[in-house]
């Protein structure tokens, strides 16, 4: 009997050992992960995964699953990082030109009118995106202006109050024309006297209208900024007709268009010269930061587009790091590799002493042929820190 437990000891010992020495990393090497906590990555002063890719790329996105508190951590974490290593100075914001350019003036001027004013139209996750952009404003203040982080938002606008606001601050100061004279004193006025969003939707119908019928009247009084109103302008309007939902999800028929947009606008803003002289890094949800040619969804998501498209002043300079989406797993489930894929991330994840993981996802000894054409990096995040939701 003795001897029958001893052996049944050993070859649960054996089974034990075995489970073990396996590293939580599964079939990825040793030099295919980093372990690091919060605040780890901005105080690096370099990362040996990352070191020898970085120079080769101009726009790099992360990705995340909206709502999360733990969303702007990171995007804090990889900017400064991205900053400091890769010479990052335009951070890409999944949001509407006016909803950026008011927090652009909060981060020149420090005052929270700006950014209260953005963060609270419509209210989306406010405190910590206060927290985040209080951060970036405190740390741009160690840099002179050319090397501080500036905002640019290329998404579709979703605030009729805020493009009111910023268009009042963009608009020319010089005389009226009869052309232009009704509509943009109407302008004013919701400035000084802010209107609902039912009344400011149906005046930007109208002005939209107007603007193609009396096309040279606002060229004229616009001057060189009348691309950036036009922008502004067509963004709001499609906005209306791609209304936003609690998930940040976009009617399928019309998030082909939105793609499309973002991308549109991104060429534009470069073409115009509104970002600033360097890299560019952007936090969107994942299905944006898809890279594979191949059409997943239906249509190209804007990193594809912004990697592949001729016309992209960024074409083939785009690094993808993903996110481990375990409560979105549809993204990855069409790849050969999933079920390997999944058995490593959940492994990675379940034993995780960290808050984070970087998984590096192409290599010789890649074992994700198709996942990796779609993200370089993967990021996995310990648990617990994904499960508090923000409003």
């Amino acid at each position: 009997m003795w001897m029958t437990r001893i052996i049944f000891g050993l070859i649960l010992s054996t089974c034990f050992a075995s489970l073990y020495s396996q590293s939580p990393t599964g079939h990825l090497s040793e030099d295919q992960v980093v372990y690091f906590n919060t605040y780890d990555l901005q105080k690096m002063d370099g990362l040996p995964m990352l070191d020898s890719v970085l120079g080769q790329y101009k726009f790099f996105f992360t990705a995340e699953e909206h709502w999360l508190d733990i969303n702007t951590q990171i995007q804090y974490e990889f900017l400064v990082f991205l900053h400091k290593h890769a010479g990052v100075k335009n951070l890409i914001l999944e949001g509407g030109y006016s909803y950026a350019y008011m927090i652009n003036q909060y981060l020149k001027t420090g005052k929270e009118w700006y950014l209260k004013k953005a963060l609270y139209n419509p209210p989306v996750c406010p405190d910590g995106l206060t927290e985040l952009f209080r951060k970036i404003y405190a740390y741009n203040l160690r840099f002179p202006p050319l090397e501080r982080i500036q905002v640019v938002g290329i998404d579709l606008e979703q605030s009729p109050q805020l493009v009111v606001n910023t268009l009042n601050e963009l608009i020319p100061n010089k005389v009226l024309s009869s052309g232009v004279k009704e509509k943009m004193e109407q302008l004013m006025r919701y400035q000084l006297t802010p209107e609902n969003d039912k009344e400011l939707r149906k005046y930007f119908r109208q002005l939209h209208k107007e603007v193609q019928i009396r096309r040279r009247a606002y060229r004229r009084y616009w001057g060189n900024q009348y691309w950036l109103f036009k922008m502004i302008l067509d963004n709001t309007v499609q906005g209306f007709d791609s209304p936003l939902l609690r998930d940040f999800i976009y009617a399928h028929s019309d998030q082909k268009k939105r793609e499309e947009r973002l991308f549109q606008n991104f060429k534009l803003l470069q073409e115009h010269e509104r970002f600033r002289k360097g890299n560019f890094y952007a936090q969107f949800g994942g299905i944006h930061t898809e890279l594979s040619p191949a059409i997943n969804w239906g249509y190209p998501t804007l990193a594809q587009r912004l990697n592949y498209d001729k016309l992209s002043p960024v074409q083939n300079q785009v690094l993808s790091f993903s996110k481990y989406f375990r409560r979105l797993r549809r993204i990855y489930e069409r790849f050969d590799e999933y079920e390997a894929f999944a058995e490593i991330m959940d492994g990675i994840s379940k034993d995780m002493k960290t808050d984070f993981a970087l998984c590096k996802m192409e290599g010789s000894a890649n074992i994700f042929p198709n996942i990796s054409k779609d993200f370089q990096f993967m990021l996995v995040i310990k648990p617990d820190k994904e499960i508090n939701r923000c409003e």
